[in-house]
């Protein structure tokens, strides 16, 4: 458990209200009482989580201008609450709830990703690609998410848990999974690979590369998990193997 004097120096580190204190404790209590992942509100609104992992590369050749170092990996852009129709959960309002649970306020996040000592792991696991150097710009990418998709997860008053897992999923799948760069793959050639390493279908998310004349890349792979479990050994397949300008699963893309 973390003493209070710590707390307080990471409150003035991430420069937020001490306020948040209190909660940070709430979330070490709730860690310690043996509630694990996997655990799951049985009123929350949604079907299954997608998980979506971005080709850095892919990415920075978009508008997107990315500043410091292009990671060379896939990193994470969310952990996301999808509906039986694969549409995403509406983001959390207290006059029309996702959930039962009273989610943690995103104004708390830097103190309690702080204090749960996963700043470090996020930095390399989901860095914001505006600017990999930069802690700010990634607190608020990580802000953004957990209004838009953590609060409506199983996980709304369990951040440390939300954030935990979507980097355990990064993790597993990095590990198993390599794809050649540079080389060109058909999607349907790209989805047995995939599921060979993970055991479920994933979702190919291609775009055109920028000026590439009409040359499609992969921009995102992403897995789906069931609720309530999104660990590596609930993985299921995903309603659609292919999205964005890919049109047929005889469709090539290449990984920058």
């Amino acid at each position: 458990m973390v003493a209070v004097g710590g707390l307080m120096v990471a409150c003035l580190l991430v420069e937020i209200s001490c306020g948040a204190v209190e909660a940070v404790r709430v979330q070490e209590r709730r860690l310690s009482s043996g509630r694990i992942l996997g655990s799951t509100d049985p009123n929350t609104t949604f079907a299954f989580y997608k998980f979506s992992l971005q080709w850095p590369p892919a990415s920075c050749d978009s508008s997107l201008k990315c500043v410091g170092d292009i990671p060379a990996e896939f990193t994470i852009h969310g952990l996301w609450p999808q509906l039986s129709n694969d549409k995403g959960v509406p983001a959390y309002a207290k006059n029309k709830s996702c959930t039962t649970l009273t989610p943690t306020r995103a104004d708390q996040l830097p103190v309690i990703l702080q204090t749960g000592n996963l700043v470090q792991q996020l930095m390399q696991a989901w860095p914001d690609l505006k600017n990999t150097s930069s802690l700010k710009t990634s607190q608020t990418f990580w802000s953004n998410e957990w209004t838009k998709h953590g609060m409506c997860s199983d996980y709304g008053d369990k951040p440390l848990d939300y954030f935990k897992a979507a980097i355990n999923l990064r993790n597993n799948f990095v590990q198993a999974f390599k794809l050649e760069r540079g080389v060109s793959y058909k999607v349907e050639e790209m989805v047995k690979k995939v599921k060979a390493a993970v055991n479920g279908t994933p979702e190919i998310a291609c775009r055109t590369k920028k000026g590439g004349m009409g040359a499609k890349i992969l921009l995102e792979l992403r897995l789906c998990y069931k609720k309530g479990n999104p660990t590596p050994q609930g993985i299921q397949d995903c309603k659609v193997s292919y999205s964005g300008v890919c049109k047929s699963t005889l469709d090539e893309l290449t990984l920058l």
